[in-house]
């Protein structure tokens, strides 16, 4: 079971303040859909990004997903590399820079936390670990 919608949004908060991201977005597995669909998201510009699903195994999302490890882009991209890349979301908000960290809720439901920047400020691998670390052992 999920735990509340403020706990979600007090993690995401702190997360966001932490890392001094921009946006953080928290998506769930839908396994009858078969996609990864975004439901929490802090620092949102765009009405469109909780109506995003993707497929599972797609862009950062996908790489941490079957890694089980946070996954990131070291680097700024561009409008056309992100829309490569395969991560709706980044489109959406506007990210140029983003990591997708792993999580498990408290039921056993697979997901992920993107933090996004819409500036070129990259995220460190400290950074990501301290946040996977914080995140895996407690769930959402």
């Amino acid at each position: 079971m999920l735990k509340s919608d403020s706990h979600i949004a007090e993690v995401m908060e702190r997360v966001k303040q932490e890392t001094m991201s921009d946006f953080v977005g928290v998506g769930l597995m839908d396994t009858v859909k078969r996609k990864l669909c975004w439901q929490w998201a802090a620092g949102s510009i765009s009405q469109r990004s909780l109506k995003v699903e993707q497929k599972p195994n797609t862009g950062l999302s996908g790489a941490a997903l079957r890694s089980g490890r946070p996954a990131s882009i070291s680097h700024a991209i561009s409008d056309r590399e992100r829309f490569k890349l395969g991560e709706p979301l980044m489109l959406a908000e506007q990210l140029v820079i983003a990591a997708a960290v792993p999580i498990m809720t408290d039921s056993g439901e697979a997901g992920i936390m993107l933090l996004g920047k819409r500036t070129e400020t990259r995220y460190s691998s400290e950074q990501l670990e301290r946040i996977f670390l914080q995140i895996s052992p407690i769930g959402l």
